[in-house]
């Protein structure tokens, strides 16, 4: 795969620095889009699909291994991890003589059934904004200082966002609550 990626930069010192942010990154990348779908293939499909969103925005990238690199591929990993979950979880929802080409038997594995009912299920039902912005606070870490950085916004932008977002989940979980 990293032959077509290759194939689709420019300039040899483009391709260069690629296969070098490939190689640094695309573990760390896996293990975000695992840690979101919970299945091997996906989280790979996921970082494909990442990789080669970020060659069609090659230009924009900081061409060094920094944190504003790292946070910008696990960035770009994390929503189309969430992309891709969301639509598993469409296409699931639908009747079985609707569904094209999934397995009916996604759910056979008990740790499979168990991450359904943690808070993750939850988190992923939020707007991406809101997710990312809560996975930058608590799963990673990142001061209100570091978010507005990555994301380029305002520290107040940033506690706002937070508000807005921990609300929502709050929303979010008194609905499912309300269901059982």
């Amino acid at each position: 795969m990293l032959m077509i990626y290759l194939s689709m930069i420019d300039t040899e010192e483009d391709k260069d620095i690629f296969m070098e942010l490939h190689g640094e990154y695309s573990g760390l990348m896996y293990r975000k889009a695992y840690s979101i779908l919970r299945d091997s293939q996906l989280a790979e499909d996921a970082v494909q699909e990442s990789f080669l969103r970020i060659i069609k925005n090659f230009d924009k990238v900081i061409k060094e291994k920094c944190p504003q690199t790292r946070n910008y591929f696990v960035k770009i990993v994390k929503g189309v991890s969430i992309d891709i979950y969301r639509k598993r979880k469409k296409q699931q929802t639908l009747p079985l003589d609707e569904r094209e080409g999934t397995m009916i038997d996604e759910f056979t594995n008990i740790e499979d059934i168990l991450v359904g009912k943690e808070i993750e299920t939850y988190l992923l039902q939020l707007p991406k904004s809101y997710y990312i912005i809560l996975s930058l606070k608590y799963t990673d870490g990142y001061t209100y200082k570091e978010i507005a950085s990555i994301l380029d916004i305002t520290e107040e932008n940033v506690k706002k966002r937070l508000m807005r977002a921990r609300n929502k989940l709050r929303e979010i979980i008194a609905e499912q609550e309300a269901e059982i």
